[in-house]
């Protein structure tokens, strides 16, 4: 069939971003870093759609290096980061994010 119904040409712009990271941190396994990408399709009218994408999985490697990307531009900063340590900063944003926050006042009361 070749027949589009309501078929217009659209002028905009079309790209692939990563809109969600997951990483099932396994017991007694490999971790896998999962990446779920999406296309997003915006036309001159200001119309978005988003169509998903299928998973990017990979296997945790603690020695593979990974290079810095800029956001903004997209270019490598030169700057190197390892699976070992990029684990270590989302540890560590976990433990802060489930961790009571806790005022002076309360460090200095007796404990009953």
């Amino acid at each position: 069939m070749s027949y589009k119904l309501h078929h217009k040409p659209l002028a905009g712009e079309s790209y692939v971003r990563c809109h969600q990271i997951v990483i099932d941190n396994r017991l007694d396994r490999v971790p896998v870093i999962q990446y779920h990408q999406e296309r997003v399709i915006a036309d001159n009218a200001g119309t978005i759609s988003r169509l998903p994408m299928g998973p990017t999985p990979q296997e945790f490697d603690p020695t593979a290096e990974v290079p810095i990307i800029d956001p903004e531009s997209g270019e490598p900063t030169g700057e190197v980061l390892t699976q070992g340590q990029l684990m270590a900063y989302v540890y560590s944003a976990y433990i802060a994010a489930v961790t009571p926050k806790t005022t002076e006042e309360e460090l200095e009361e007796p404990l009953a």
